[in-house]
Formats: structure tokens, sequence, C-alpha cells
């Protein structure tokens, strides 16, 4: 039985949204129908990472990126064009097609797009140079009506469309590279006169994305093209590819029965939905975001946050609990992570409610922040295994994936996660090494946040405004937590700390102040699924534990604290047990290339 949010809680929510100051991101409107933001992430402007797992991971990323030859890049785009094309092929993942022979195509977009955020974000200027050079010269390789893909078949390159869109639309916006405008309406012409409309809706079962077109994904950067040039034709024509068959069924208009489908990308198809509503204000777009999540966390969620074993949405008939036992592509992790960092982005934003950051915080850490690094060869790490036989982290066979685009974004995009903000508070939703500069009216305030957490319950916030002044200072309170504390200068403060709500502290604040957060971060076992109460994931905090050993029972006796203790340092913990003292449970984003795990368990009867 499905629980859908009630229209007069939408109303309600669309209202907030409508009321509150300031536009949706991007800035133009399209002649002000669009909804508003209740809380605005800082769009990687003065958000900046400080040392830690996260901040290392962008890095490497950079430094991956920066020294990929554009040659090698742009070989297939000017084999095709017919130009002289030095370097060396990076064909794989795609490396069948006519004329090919190293055409990363399918991410080619998406990699300019995590170059543009990176160097944003790590406020880089080298890696965001090489994106625009590799945004000129593949520029030369398009031809006069637009075309710049392998096939011309109508039906053959919405996917590959809709990521150059992206690119092209993080560059301007991002990258400030202007360049951009005249190749994003170029493309575009071509893409109104060519791709196919006949928006086949992808069937149940294995490989049911449309032929793996995705057209339904098409519309978000379309209506981000739209609110930042005002340009009516991308509105149109993401108007096109509104997929209202499928969600409508979250609007509570049509049969909930999405079972089967493509995981990641009909959970990717929700952020167009959100752009819809983001253009449009209308609250059937809100609706459907905030039923599709609730959905999403009822009946495909694993403890990790994770979703979409064999790359399918589950019926909530056992069959996620059942998945444990032989499927051992469990999760599409990187591109199942930006999916997820985008979806709850916008349900932040355009709700202002901090219960959406705990699945964000959840595959920060158990989903893109524990896959392997993408390596220069183009090796990258594709499916995350969370079956009952256990698992171990390794490479897909083939290189260049679709994850390897959507690695660069996911990652940079921890810079637009850790911090919003409204015209009175700033908003906490992550606790990570970090700086922020927040411009409160005229007076900026900048916000430097030291912690060790997850590994440390404990987070410190230094605030300096340029001049004492009154504001709040919100923090999320993750759902699994219970009895946070707070202090400001040393001295304790009373805080409304509910679950699934941010805490706030108001005063004047002077420069110098600080506050110290404590988190507690209890155990917990987390049952897969209703009909499969025995098998369980085990937790602290929002980190998934794993055991390093053959044991597939746990002792299961009572409140897990009682007989799970901690061992060292790094959440690091052992089993009060004589079976279970040989190997330490230890968070899924410790492990390396190749180390056995398990991380699902059955409890002992």
């Amino acid at each position: 039985m499905r629980t859908l949010a009630s229209r007069r809680e939408i109303l309600k929510l669309a209202l907030v949204s409508a009321a509150a100051a300031g536009p949706a991101r991007g800035g133009a409107t399209g002649g002000g129908g669009g909804a508003k933001s209740v809380l605005e992430p800082f769009n990687y402007s003065g958000v900046r990472l400080l040392d830690g797992m996260l901040r290392k991971q962008c890095l490497a990323a950079r430094d991956l990126f920066l020294n990929i030859p554009n040659d090698n890049l742009l070989i297939g785009f000017r084999k095709r064009a017919g130009l002289p094309a030095p370097g060396t092929p990076l064909a794989d993942w795609y490396g069948g097609y006519p004329n090919e022979a190293g055409d990363v195509f399918h991410a080619f977009g998406q990699y300019l797009a995590g170059m543009a955020r990176l160097s944003k974000g790590l406020g880089d200027a080298a890696i965001g140079g090489k994106a625009r050079t590799l945004l000129l010269e593949w520029g030369k390789t398009i031809e006069p009506d637009g075309y710049f893909f392998y096939s011309r078949k109508p039906n053959s390159s919405h996917y590959a469309y809709e990521k150059t869109m992206g690119g092209l639309v993080d560059l301007y916006e991002y990258g400030g590279c202007q360049e951009a405008l005249p190749l994003m309406e170029k493309i575009t012409d071509w893409a109104v006169a060519n791709l196919d409309r006949s928006r086949k809706v992808p069937l149940h079962g294995v490989g049911s994305s449309a032929n793996g077109q995705e057209w339904y994904t098409l519309a978000e950067n379309l209506y981000r093209a739209y609110q930042l040039t005002d340009n009516p034709k991308y509105k149109q024509f993401g108007d096109v590819w509104r997929y209202t068959e499928y969600w409508d069924m979250f609007a509570g208009e049509g049969e909930l029965n999405p079972y089967g489908r493509h995981a990641y990308s009909h959970v990717n198809t929700f952020s167009s939905a959100a752009m819809a509503y983001a253009v449009t204000g209308e609250p059937q777009y809100l609706k459907t975001i905030v039923n599709a999540f609730d959905w999403l966390e009822r009946t495909q969620m694993f403890a990790t946050g994770g979703y979409g074993p064999a790359e399918l949405l589950m019926a909530p008939d056992g069959s996620l609990g059942k998945s444990l036992e032989n499927v051992q592509a469990t999760f599409e992790t990187v591109c199942g992570s930006w999916a997820c960092f985008k979806l709850g982005k916008y349900l932040i934003r355009f709700t202002g409610e901090a219960k959406y950051g705990d699945w964000i915080e959840k595959l920060l850490y158990n989903g893109i922040g524990a896959a392997l690094q993408l390596k220069p060869d183009g090796a990258n790490f594709y499916y995350s295994d969370y079956t009952l036989g256990g698992g171990r982290k390794g490479y897909h066979p083939q290189k260049w994936t679709c994850c390897s685009g959507t690695y660069p974004e996911a990652i940079a995009d921890y810079h637009d996660l850790i911090y919003f903000k409204d015209p009175g508070a700033l908003y906490v939703n992550l606790f990570v090494s970090s700086e922020v500069v927040w411009n409160h009216g005229s007076n900026e305030v900048t916000v430097q946040q030291e912690t060790l957490y997850p590994e440390s319950e404990i987070t410190a916030l230094t605030v300096r405004p340029g001049r004492p002044e009154q504001f709040d200072l919100k923090f999320r309170v993750p759902r699994w937590s219970r009895g946070i504390t707070a202090e400001v200068n040393g001295r304790p403060v009373q805080l409304a700390a509910q679950p699934g709500t941010w805490a706030a502290i108001r005063r004047t604040w002077n420069a110098g102040d600080r506050v110290k957060i404590r988190i507690p971060m209890p155990l917990a076992l987390a049952p897969i699924d209703q009909q499969h109460p025995s098998r369980v994931a085990l937790t602290c905090g929002p980190v998934v534990l794993v055991r390093q050993d053959n044991w597939l029972l746990i002792p299961g006796k009572g409140e897990p604290s009682r007989w799970i203790l901690p061992e060292g340092e790094g959440l690091r913990f052992r089993v009060d047990d004589r079976h279970w003292k040989r190997a330490p449970l230890v968070p899924f984003y410790k492990l390396g290339f190749g180390e056995p795990y398990r991380m699902y368990f059955m409890l002992q009867s």
C-alpha cells in the first residue's frame, strides 16, 4: 500500500516555496512563472573543502582529468568530422560503433561538466582552462546543421545530446565560458529537427531504458539552459520530454507500477520533474518528487542509500531482500549517487526540509565516497556488491563507462551539498571539514568547519562576521540521531533538536565565536525489507559497517551496543562473541581494491 503526500501538504509546500525570496538557481525564470527556492545552495561559490577524504578524492580526479591528453578525448569526434586526429583512442565501452575509434561521445559532456565544477569548487584554473580548450576544439567538429554524433538515425542520439547539453550548461554557468552558448544553441537546433519524438516508454525487465536513449532525462538541462539564457527555445524543447506518464504515478494520478524499470535513469528523471517545477511552479511536479523520495526510501533503498539491484526498480514484495541471495550487481554506485545528489538538492531547495540531507549523507560515505578512484586508463568502479555471500571491490571489465562521466560530476558536487542559505540563516547540511563565505546582506560572514566526522561525533564551527550581527546558524539533525548537544564558546546552549529538522542557534555573532556540536552516532541493525527482517546491515550513524571474514550469522543479542564494542579509532568495532573475534567491523569506505567483505548478515534466531 502506498503512502503519498496529500494535495494539501503539497500545496502548502508550494506556497512556502512561492513565498520564499530569490529566484530559482540560474536567475531567469522566463517571465516570472517559475517556482522560488525555499533554501539556496551556494552554487559552487564561496565553499571550499579542507583536508579530508572528500577533498583528497576531488584532487585525485582533478589530477587524472588534467593529465588525459586532449587529443585522446577528441580523436573520435575529429575522425568523424574528417579532421586530423592524432592521439590514442579511449574506446572500450562504446568501442563497436562505426567510425568511432575512441569516441567518448557518451561521456564527453559529463567530462566537461565535471571539470567545470571541479574548477569552480577547487578554485583551480588549470582544469577549467582544459575544459574550455576541449570545448573549442570539439566545436570545430560540429557540422553546420549542428550534427556532432556518430549516427544520424533519429532515435540514436538522445543520450549523447543530453549529456553534452549538461556539459555546455555547466561550462557556461560554472566556468564562465561564453563560447558554450552558440554551441548549445547549434546542437539544440539539430536535436529539435532530428531527435525521434516517439517517446518510447521503457518496458519492464533487464535493459529497460528505452534502448539506452533515456529521453526522459532530457528536460533537466534544457530547463537549466532556459533559466540561464531566457531563450524560450530551451523550455519549449524541454516540454517535449516531460515524462508525465511516469511522473503522474507519483503525483497520485495513475497506478503506481514502476517496477522492473531501469533504476538509475528512472531516479534521474525526477531531476527533470524538479526542473519542470522550477520553471513552471506547477505543484504536481513538486508532489512528484516529494512522493518519489518517500517511495524510494520506503521500498527501494539499502542501508547504504543505494538502490536498483541488477539496475532494476524492485516490487515491494520482498524482491529487494531476495536480491541479496544472488545479485552481485547490487547498486550502480557512481551514477546512482549522482542521481541522489541532484534530487536531494532539489528537494532541500524546494521544500526547505532537512530530512533529505540524510540520503545525501548516506551515499556520501557508502556510495560515491566508498567507490574506488577512477584510474588513468579508464578503469572505473561500477557496481557495489551487497550479497549475503560477500563481495569484493573491483573495476568494471570495460573502460570509460558511463560511470566515468558521472564520477567527476558527483565528487565535484560535494562542494555544493554542505551548506544552504536563506536571507536570514546559514544551514549546515553535511558535517565536513570545509569553509564557506556567506553574504548576509552587506555583511560578509566566514564559517570554518573542522571535524573528523563520521569518525568523530564532534564538529566545530568558527564564525567570523565582518561586523557583529544577529542571524541563525542552523544544522541538520539526522533522523537516526538522538541527544544532539551544542555549546558556544564553551557554554551549553538550549536546542530544539528534533530528528529530521534543522536545529537553530540564534545570537549576535562576533568574530571568533566557536560552536561545538556533538552528534551521537548509535549502532543499529537495518533490516533489508519487511519480508526479510533477519537480513540486516550494521550501521553506525550514517556509516555502513562490513566484516572481512566468512561468518554469515550474527548474534543479534538485542541492543547492538551491548555486543558490538569499539576497538581503537576510526569506527573500528569488534563483536563480543567467541565466534566473531577474528575480524573487526569497519566502514565500507575503508576497503580498497580486492578486499573481501560482508555487508548484510543473517540474525541468529
